[in-house]
């Protein structure tokens, strides 16, 4: 073989090796390219919304009010819980007289150091002794919650010791009955405490509750029972600050404090947006204004709508300490109205017309329905139900 035709041969193979080459690299990007910057995975999602409305707070609670008001002694503070049958006030009417109770306080005093020197010459009652031991012991454990060194209940407590002391009170009384000095005392502090009382009310606890000296008149208007009866007209009121109309019955009264259930309120919402189309056992997921930390679960009762303006009742089944003495408020509503599954929106594929995407390992074209999609990803849904799960990989184009 000439010189001149191996050089032509030689240069044919390399052309021909360059071109082999040439092929199976284009041939290995197009794999990896398929293979790993081509596919995506297939994630769960959810399609969801949120909705902003005016909402008017509707508690389970009693407003006390009283006529001729003079005084008030409370034993509860302000948003205090305490239980069925605990004193929550005493209301002194406007004929009570500070005289006679300082006449009460001096009759006590004067029976408290009769009977101090009746003990210090009687050592032979060992039931004085045990009941003085058992009220310092209360005393003690008071001493100790207020300290905080340790937990109790403070009105328990307090309950405790006076029935301690009242216990020994009539032990004393039966005891020195026939002391006629004493019984003059006793007859006198029964005198005055027999005048008081026709002076004062004493509000008891008729169940465990919450305790609360804000009103605003809304208490007999604003219940669980109207909820549903209440119209979109009438939480603008409220809204707007209008001041509810005094009954006959209320007028010359002067509210004392009110009562609320711990557990269990509602929300009345009052929104424009057009789209919100809420149903009745729907949940949502609400935050106040000012509470944005917490998370509320209000469950819709009833809704009605006129025109773009929707009314939306919701229960909330929780702890209404949070809005104790919150009536309006501006919410936020959270809706997770779909759930769906979550894919690049370059993996959505078109073909004979219909959207779907194509699964990596098959090649199987799936038609989808898009739910929501922004610039990057969409939520969808298989319209062949099963043919798509999260963990699949779908090709993007």
């Amino acid at each position: 073989m000439s010189r001149r035709k191996k050089r032509r041969f030689e240069f044919r193979f390399y052309v021909i090796m360059l071109a082999a080459l040439g092929l199976v690299g284009y041939g290995l990007v197009q794999l990896v390219d398929g293979l790993i910057q081509r596919t995506a995975v297939i994630e769960s999602g959810g399609a969801s919304n949120e909705y902003v409305a005016d909402v008017v707070i509707v508690r389970s609670e009693k407003m006390e009010d009283v006529e001729g008001l003079s005084r008030i002694k409370y034993y509860a503070d302000e948003g205090q819980l305490i239980y069925k049958g605990n004193k929550i006030a005493d209301v002194y009417a406007s004929a009570y007289s500070k005289t006679d109770e300082n006449k009460l306080l001096n009759v006590r005093e004067r029976i408290k150091n009769y009977h101090t020197q009746k003990l210090a010459t009687d050592t032979r009652d060992p039931t004085t002794a045990k009941l003085d031991a058992q009220a310092q012991d209360y005393a003690h454990e008071i001493e100790l919650v207020i300290a905080g060194k340790t937990t109790g209940n403070l009105l328990n407590l307090q309950r405790q010791i006076q029935d301690v002391l009242s216990e020994r009170q009539n032990h004393l009384k039966s005891r020195y009955s026939g002391d006629q000095n004493l019984n003059t005392l006793y007859g006198e502090e029964s005198a005055l405490v027999k005048k008081i009382e026709g002076w004062t009310t004493t509000y008891l606890a008729k169940s465990d509750c919450l305790i609360s000296f804000y009103t605003d008149g809304y208490e007999e208007i604003l219940t669980p029972a109207s909820v549903e009866t209440i119209t979109a007209q009438q939480v603008r009121a409220v809204l707007q600050g209008e001041t509810p109309a005094q009954t006959p019955s209320q007028r010359g009264r002067t509210p004392v404090f009110r009562t609320v259930q711990p557990k269990g309120w509602y929300m009345l919402l009052l929104s424009n947006d057009p789209n919100w189309k809420p149903v009745n056992g729907q949940s949502y997921k609400v935050k106040l204004a000012g509470f944005e930390d917490m998370t509320i679960d209000g469950v819709v009762i009833d809704s009605s709508r006129s025109g773009n303006e929707i009314l939306v009742r919701m229960s909330v089944d929780g702890d209404v300490r949070t809005v104790l003495n919150t009536r309006i408020s501006q919410a936020t509503i959270g809706e997770q109205y779909v759930q769906g599954l979550k894919v690049p929106r370059n993996a959505i594929y078109q073909q004979g017309g219909e959207l779907g995407v194509v699964l990596a390992d098959t090649q199987m074209f799936a038609p989808i329905t898009v739910i929501e999609q922004t610039n990057s990803y969409a939520i969808i849904q298989s319209q062949i139900p099963g043919a798509l799960v999260p963990g699949q990989k779908i090709k993007v184009f």
